[in-house]
């Protein structure tokens, strides 16, 4: 399979609250498994299609990243009634996209 990741992922678990636009109401919480600058792999209880958008906050040790994210793909983990999720990253603003890049880079070169 072709890699089309434009940015290195970091393998690592966050909290994160979910948001399913464009309602809103609808919430739940998860863990992240990587990140990068232009998206992230969660862990969910259900399926969502492909381009569904989500409002995600991602708890980082200190700081909170907003964004506005697209499930690029879903698939159900073997055995488990899980499934894994990986959306990119639609919107974030400056200062949340320049916490994550610092953040992510202190990682790297650890």
């Amino acid at each position: 399979m072709e890699e089309r990741r434009k940015s290195a992922r970091v393998h690592i678990s966050f909290p994160i609250e979910c948001r399913v636009l464009p309602e809103r109401k609808k919430i739940f919480y998860t863990v992240t498994k990587n990140l990068s600058i232009g998206g992230i792999k969660i862990l969910t209880e259900e399926f969502f299609p492909k381009e569904k958008t989500l409002k995600i906050n991602i708890n980082l040790i200190n700081e909170i990243i907003e964004a506005k994210a697209k499930v690029v793909w879903c698939n159900k983990e073997p055995y488990s009634e899980r499934y894994q999720m990986g959306l990119c990253f639609l919107e974030m603003n400056k200062k949340n996209k320049d916490q994550l890049k610092t953040f992510l880079e202190k990682i790297y070169h650890s």
